[in-house]
């Protein structure tokens, strides 16, 4: 840093030789700017501070501080003044307006647009939607409370015939429960990494698990043995579900690709690319898409089955999406992200509503929302979704308004952050909701009667 002084002090002697030491002199003004630019800035002290102060040389945070008030927006920037026709900001940017016929929709100045259905469609989010009528849902219950994994519940799924249900977790292990008693009918192990998602079939005795450890195995739940492996993912497998009338299955994970296994030769049918990110969920359906996926890149894809090629991308949500569920007899999907829950019509994923949202949470202080999971009651119109803070709501599927929302507590023993929800079914009657959480616990919750 003297040598640089030096420097300094040696120019200032070839141009100014009169004042070579006397360093308070009225230098021109353009001659120290270069100086100042051309070393080191000001937070070093290299420069005597006259340089720096004369020249009124100030940081960006320093102009933000002296703006005016009227000047500032609501996150503390400055507000861009451009023309008329290509500001879209305004105070009142949350009000959008349409001319008197309503048929020819115009950009206004000073809008916001985000709040115009140009860009985004906003006619039918729960908001402005009042002709739906809301059907009446009888509020949930916790009603059992099981105990038995050393791990963290990462997966849950029901038998189709309605006995039984079967969990899978960090510890491993997969258990099987007695759906009537909730008891403890049988444990299996066969992962040496955290199993992630199950799924059972309903024409066949198998259960089909996928794990951490980068393998897909096939159960035999009547012998309790693993039959056949599929390899082939590069990384984790997150998630896993069979076709309904095809001997396949469909998984994805962490190496960003779905892939579509033959279920009896064991052999990759399609590796499906397109996601940037790692595969949360996939879901498989009778009739097209027959494959449905979504990622950590914010974006929900449809899938041809029979060229394995995408269909239709998703991109109306600005962060991740976890999970999504689907209502296969109106043919409706929704799909829920940090910044909203939104509904769309299959097959061609027209964007239909926005769903009610938590109005209490504060991003600032609690960070965002992580929705962990999704199901839904076919038939009786519900949705419920479990979040990693251990809030849970549950809505009515058709107006898409939340009637019923709490805060879960963890059970005694566990820290306050493991309250989180991280898998969810409803059983095949509908009457009983079955989570995994983070505390190591199964939850069982069912609808409580109203009396007339």
């Amino acid at each position: 840093m003297s040598d640089a002084y030096k420097r300094v002090q040696n120019d200032m002697s070839v141009f100014f030789p009169e004042s070579e030491k006397n360093i308070n002199i009225d230098i021109n003004p353009i001659y120290k700017n270069s100086i100042a630019n051309s070393y080191f800035p000001s937070y070093l002290n290299i420069l005597p501070k006259e340089f720096h102060t004369e020249l009124n040389r100030k940081s960006i945070l320093d102009r933000l501080r002296q703006a005016k008030a009227n000047e500032i927006d609501d996150l503390g920037l400055p507000i861009i003044r451009q023309s008329n026709e290509v500001t879209l900001y305004s105070e009142d940017s949350h009000i959008y307006r349409n001319d008197e016929s309503k048929s020819n929709m115009v950009l206004y100045s000073n809008e916001n647009a985000f709040a115009n259905p140009l860009i985004i469609p906003k006619a039918d989010t729960v908001e402005n939607n009042i002709t739906k009528p809301t059907k009446e849902h009888s509020p949930w219950k916790l009603h059992k409370l099981l105990l038995g994994h050393t791990g963290q519940v990462t997966a849950v799924t029901m038998d189709p015939f309605n006995s039984f249900f079967v969990t899978g977790s960090s510890d491993r292990t997969m258990k099987i429960w007695d759906l009537a008693t909730g008891n403890l009918q049988l444990t299996l192990s066969g992962h040496i990494m955290a199993v992630r998602d199950m799924v059972i079939s309903s024409r066949h005795p198998y259960l089909f698990s996928c794990s951490e450890d980068k393998t897909v195995k096939c159960w035999d739940l009547e012998k309790n043995v693993v039959i056949r492996d599929y390899h082939g993912h590069l990384s984790a497998v997150y998630t896993i579900d069979i076709h309904p009338e095809l001997n396949i299955i469909v998984t994805g994970g962490r190496d960003s690709a779905v892939r579509v296994w033959d279920i009896r030769t064991r052999t990759p049918i399609h590796v499906m690319t397109g996601h940037r990110s790692s595969v949360n969920q996939v879901k498989c359906q009778g009739v097209n898409p027959q494959v449905i996926s979504c990622s950590m890149d914010s974006t929900v894809k449809t899938w041809d089955l029979a060229s394995g090629k995408c269909m239709n991308t998703l991109t109306y949500h600005s962060k991740s999406v976890r999970s999504f569920c689907l209502d296969k007899e109106n043919e409706e999907l929704i799909s829920s992200s940090s910044d909203s829950i939104k509904k769309f019509k299959l097959p061609n994923c027209d964007y239909l509503q926005e769903l009610q949202f938590w109005d209490k949470h504060n991003i600032i202080e609690e960070g965002n929302l992580l929705i962990n999971t999704m199901c839904n009651n076919e038939s009786d119109g519900i949705l419920f979704a479990g979040c990693d803070d251990g809030k849970f709501a549950f809505w009515d599927w058709e107006s898409g308004k939340m009637f019923q929302n709490d805060i879960q507590t963890p059970v005694p023993g566990s820290l306050d952050s493991e309250s989180g929800i991280l898998c969810s079914t409803f059983d095949q009657s509908g009457d009983r909701l079955i989570t995994g959480n983070i505390d190591k616990s199964i939850r069982v919750w069912n609808k409580v009667l109203q009396e007339d």
